[in-house]
């Protein structure tokens, strides 16, 4: 009974709290005995532990953050790298909508029939200025793999890879000043970090270095920070030149676990678009949008499940024309595939001068139909992107001596994830 009040629960948006916390534990038949020494709330439960554990990993990772201090077996079990796996593939998908706005990272609801709005900014505390009023990290660019995010300031001295749902947070020294970086998974629940350009190289998380790769593409990444990583692969818009000309464009992948490349051809044939930007659907699918040189038509394509079959294959999702909206679509633009309703979600800078520009967002339909909301002065290009809480863990690496560094759950510095959970 209790766990079909829970489903109810979850199913009518409900907020999750102290009742949530009560119907759960009763749920699985826990049973107050005491606490330990160093105040763990200690426990009996009833139900086999194979069979709990089943259970919570069908409940969102938004919750179960709060059920940490339940017992000292939960909170060990919430950081074991099989479950948080296990609980990314079998968990609800929390679907949120997030974007970089003015080096912060925000909440935003985009509602198809409204006006979108910034709900709540996600807090990242930077450690080299934490005893200052002032403390954040500015973010000049954001990338998202499984629940994790890769954040770079904009001089492109520091990276954090950070999980905002777990607070976790480990930061890291670029390989160079003027190389570009990605991040992506492997073996299922573990992630990498990618540098390129010029060279190919891999963080090695366990002695905090960086390991060359002694790879390189036969081809040319078009925009080395337009990318996208899904499915343990991050994907570039590259192509073949001859003369220093293009003549043929496509996506190129990396696989983080075999640590090569490989080819995927675009929908459509060009050698030349006036746009070209990408996204990710649904944590599932991948999308792009296209603008061809010298037309207005703007296409979107959309995959198949990636994963799930060795062809990838693509569907016609909309095609449009900006002309008659006036609207002028540029590579930096971000954009959200809404499937059901046959609709996307376009956030881009407009420069209205030299020195002044504004966010724009556009919500597109079929038949053309265009709704524009202005979000106010952009002194840095937003990104758009949509964004799937997990319980992903982050290796904090070895510290000196050889011990392994202090993880930063709910640590000084890994960040604060304030009231940032809604339903769309």
């Amino acid at each position: 009974m209790y766990l079909e009040m829970i489903a109810k629960e979850y199913i009518f948006g409900f907020n999750y709290g102290a009742r949530f916390r009560l119907l759960l534990t009763e749920s699985l038949k826990l049973t107050l005995i005491g606490t330990s020494p160093e105040g763990h709330i200690r426990v009996q439960q009833d139900l086999p532990c194979d069979l709990i554990e089943e259970i919570l990993c069908r409940v969102p990772a938004t919750s179960l953050r709060h059920l940490r201090s339940t017992c000292k077996q939960w909170n060990l079990l919430f950081n074991n790298r099989r479950f948080t796996r296990k609980h990314f593939d079998k968990s609800p998908k929390q679907l949120m909508t997030l974007m970089l706005n003015e080096s912060m990272v925000c909440s935003t609801r985009v509602n198809l029939n409204g006006v979108p709005e910034v709900t709540s900014e996600l807090s990242l505390v930077d450690p080299l200025y934490s005893s200052l009023i002032d403390h954040e990290f500015d973010i000049y660019e954001v990338f998202h793999c499984d629940g994790l995010l890769l954040c770079i300031n904009e001089d492109n001295t520091r990276l954090v890879v950070w999980n905002p749902c777990t607070s976790q947070a480990r930061w890291i020294q670029p390989k160079t000043r003027v190389s570009s970086h990605a991040l992506g998974s492997y073996h299922g629940n573990s992630y990498k970090v990618l540098s390129y350009h010029p060279d190919f190289a891999i963080f090695e998380n366990n002695s905090n270095s960086w390991r060359s790769l002694d790879i390189t593409p036969d081809c040319t990444i078009e925009d080395s920070e337009q990318f996208m990583s899904l499915k343990g692969k991050t994907y570039w818009f590259a192509c073949d030149k001859k003369d220093e000309r293009p003549i043929s464009i496509f996506l190129l992948s990396f696989d983080y676990t075999s640590e090569t490349f490989e080819r995927l051809r675009l929908p459509c044939q060009s050698f030349l678009y006036e746009t070209m930007s990408m996204s990710v659907v649904r944590e599932e699918k991948l999308s792009v949008l296209l603008q061809r040189d010298y037309t207005s038509r703007t296409e979107i394509w959309v995959t198949n499940k990636i994963g799930e079959t060795k062809e990838v294959s693509w569907s016609m999702f909309l095609a449009l024309d900006y002309s008659p909206a006036g609207l002028h679509l540029r590579d930096t633009v971000s954009f959200l595939v809404e499937e059901e309703k046959k609709v996307i979600v376009c956030c881009d800078r407009y420069l209205e001068d030299e020195f002044h520009g504004k966010k724009l967002i556009h919500i597109v339909g079929e038949q053309n139909q265009v709704r524009e909301f202005d979000f106010g002065e952009a002194k840095q290009c937003p990104i758009l992107f949509n964004y799937v809480p997990s319980l992903t863990q982050i290796h904090q690496g070895v510290g000196v001596g050889g011990k392994r560094k202090r993880d930063t759950i709910n640590g000084q510095y890994a960040g604060r994830w304030s009231k940032l959970f809604y339903r769309v």
